[in-house]
């Protein structure tokens, strides 16, 4: 194979209940991820030996700390007879900012390589990597929509939803994940809320639903705007301009508005609320469409 070219999708959080802190560290969480037509680029060449990672589009080290290379060392390990290969990532995904593009690029190198490499590893044994690298990278092995449990590495697929609208907001700064989960940790209030329901939507609610009929409540949420407070104003401007449910992306700083399929959000894009923000106008993937786009017959 000359060459393999994949692209790596996005995804947010329809809604996030953290339920407590688990005795191995990590949080205890329920989440529905949902992937987006939001994609980087990553293409993997031969290489006589060795694994080479360039990175185009963000600052991002191209060292043993990127998670490419650690996935690819991963799955390279023990295998000495594997050839060499040169991986070239193109960042679309902004950075920290909730949508798991770090969590996608790696679970696109381990399929790409299992793939490039024709080692035909089993789901299982792919799941167990991607758990062990991070914990939504189980999920970009899956794509469409799927809830999130444990750590948000037990991946159960959903049916796809029915076709909305996305509107989503990039603020002009960071998010770090694990300073938002100490606050969370450290916070009296860093529970669920009063007769909250445990799950990332109603119970009631048809996943193929509307997203009206969706929950998206994120725990998360209040912890980032308290430091953020532009992103309570930017939620109250996605309702106003007619979004019917809108919340926090991850542990953010991205914020979504959804709105019926077929909503025309031009209007959105002279929104004086925006000045400074990023907008971008967006669609779920479904899961047979997610591995089309992401250039890999579904494992």
């Amino acid at each position: 194979m000359k060459s393999l070219l994949l692209r790596p999708h996005a995804k947010i959080n329809l809604g996030l209940r953290v339920l407590g802190k688990r005795a191995d560290g990590y949080h205890e969480l329920r989440t529905r991820f949902q992937s987006i037509d939001l994609t980087d680029e990553l293409e993997i060449q031969p290489a006589e030996r060795g694994l080479h990672l360039e990175v185009e589009g963000a600052a991002l080290p191209a060292d043993d700390s990127n998670l490419v290379l650690k996935a690819a060392r991963m799955l390279g390990a023990g295998r000495p007879e594997l050839p060499g290969a040169r991986i070239r990532l193109k960042k679309k995904i902004p950075l920290a900012a909730g949508l798991g593009g770090g969590s996608s690029d790696a679970a696109a190198t381990l399929l790409g390589l299992n793939h490039f490499w024709g080692l035909r590893l089993p789901k299982g044994e792919l799941h167990r990597m991607a758990s062990s690298l991070g914990a939504d990278i189980g999920f970009f092995l899956v794509g469409g929509a799927a809830l999130g449990v444990g750590r948000g590495d037990e991946i159960l697929p959903l049916p796809d939803c029915a076709p909305f609208r996305i509107a989503l907001l990039l603020p002009p700064f960071a998010s770090s994940t694990a300073e938002v989960y100490r606050r969370w940790d450290e916070d009296s209030l860093g529970k669920r809320p009063p007769g909250g329901e445990p799950s990332a939507w109603r119970p009631e609610a048809d996943p193929q639903g509307e997203p009206s009929s969706l929950s998206v409540h994120n725990d998360l949420e209040r912890l980032v705007v308290t430091r953020h407070a532009q992103l309570s104003l930017l939620k109250d401007a996605l309702i106003q301009h007619g979004a019917v449910a809108a919340a926090l992306s991850g542990s953010g700083p991205s914020l979504y508005g959804l709105f019926p399929s077929g909503e025309n959000l031009a209007d959105l894009q002279n929104a004086r609320e925006w000045e400074g923000v990023r907008l971008l106008d967006c669609v779920p993937v479904g899961r047979a469409a997610y591995w089309q786009r992401l250039g890999l017959p579904p494992i």
